[in-house]
């Protein structure tokens, strides 16, 4: 844990110190980052620009990559980035609908697709996670609406592919806004792009759940594929943000799912 933004207040009889914190992956980032320019002259792939922008002149600088994408082709002379190692990391995953996840305790990055599966097949996957209903807390339901597109084209900055995403079993007659991404050089990149535009659509319930941090489930981190039983409704949702709260003696994750109508 980086300690960040130290304070002290002193009111008689007492001091205070306070203080703010990042994981790990904060020395990848600004202020204890500097920026640079990241680029590749010669063809590599995806996953192996992510490794070289944690190095500094060849070398690494001890940090790892959990790839999770599917990995695809970049030319030479296409990649071109200017910020800190973790930035240039996130615009690598980014250009292919992911994002990056640090670890919780060890110098690794996983680089983790939005959806894994798109959100209409969700119902006939095994879940990562059941939660039975007796512990849980449901906290609260958000109800949002999306445009409900089903087709999205994904085209290359100067070269690459034109790709053409369109969900499975529909006329693909409402297209969403074009996404110009730099490294859409290969149909994978823009087939995993194109699943986080199209995945993100329709009817939508944001679901908080309030619950210990159970022995058979740790922290549930953004990510994974939970069930929950919130009495005659089953509810099938990617958890995207988690949270805990220690109350002594009280050990509390609170999780939000995002789940499809």
């Amino acid at each position: 844990l980086h300690a960040e933004d130290v304070e002290r207040s002193r009111q008689f009889p007492a001091t205070r110190v306070s203080t703010a914190g990042r994981g790990l992956a904060a020395e990848l980032d600004a202020p204890v980052a500097l920026q640079k320019h990241f680029s590749a002259p010669a063809s590599r792939t995806a996953q192996q620009l992510a490794n070289e922008a944690l190095m500094v002149n060849g070398v690494g600088i001890g940090w790892a990559i959990d790839w999770q994408l599917t990995d695809w082709l970049v030319p030479g002379g296409v990649w071109s980035h200017q910020g800190t190692h973790i930035s240039a990391v996130q615009a690598i995953a980014a250009a292919a609908g992911g994002y990056v996840q640090p670890h919780p305790t060890a110098r690794t990055l996983r680089i983790l697709p939005a959806y894994p599966a798109a959100p209409w097949d969700w119902a006939g996957l095994t879940p990562d996670i059941e939660l039975p209903a007796a512990p849980v807390t449901l906290e609260g339901i958000r109800w949002q609406s999306r445009p409900a597109y089903n087709r999205v084209y994904v085209s290359g900055e100067g070269q690459g592919v034109l790709g053409r995403v369109t969900r499975g079993g529909t006329a693909g007659d409402v297209a969403a806004p074009m996404v110009v991404e730099q490294l859409a050089t290969h149909a994978d990149a823009a087939r995993q792009r194109g699943l986080s535009v199209l995945g993100d659509t329709g009817r939508q319930a944001l679901v908080t759940l309030s619950l210990p941090v159970l022995s058979e489930t740790g922290l549930i981190l953004p990510g994974k594929l939970v069930r929950y039983v919130d009495g005659p409704t089953t509810r099938v949702g990617l958890v995207r943000s988690c949270a805990i709260e220690w109350r002594r003696p009280r050990l509390r994750q609170r999780i939000s799912l995002e789940t499809h109508i």
